[in-house]
């Protein structure tokens, strides 16, 4: 019953937060620059955003199937993390970093990531693929 209730609260918070992608501020020309902004303006906004294989469910299924959650049975209560990592060109994730208000959570966030060998979809930008920072929130209630 405890896995069921933590895989139906992992899937619920994949609606709680959303993933949002930043756009780097470009500085604007000096004022006695005669330069069109447009001729020069460089999309890179990604196209596609970096997927795993069977989408958010898949990796939320993958997750709660790894946790081990014998680590938070002295601590009962809610706990919350996000995961950051970089979605490689060949699919290959790194830069894996969690922080949230449980250590515990946290830790068991990165070791599972860090075992993840599925590739992920990587992001694109006009159809090539880049690295791709994915931001991944985590909930979890004991």
């Amino acid at each position: 019953m405890k896995k069921i209730s933590i895989l139906i609260l992992l899937l619920g918070a994949q609606f709680a937060f959303s993933q949002t992608t930043q756009k780097e501020e470009q500085q604007s020309p000096s004022p006695s620059s005669e330069i069109n902004k447009d001729e020069h303006k460089v999309d890179d906004t990604i196209s596609i955003a970096p997927e795993f294989p069977g989408g958010m469910a898949a990796i939320r299924k993958h997750i709660s199937s790894e946790m081990d959650i014998s680590k938070f049975s002295n601590s009962p209560g809610t706990f919350k993390s996000v995961t950051t990592f970089d979605v490689n060109p060949d699919g290959s994730i790194s830069s894996i970093s969690t922080t949230g208000n449980s250590p515990i959570l946290n830790k068991e966030m990165d070791r599972i990531m860090k075992k993840l060998k599925k590739k992920w979809k990587p992001g694109t930008i006009n159809g090539q693929p880049v690295k791709t920072k994915f931001t991944m929130p985590m909930g979890l209630s004991i």
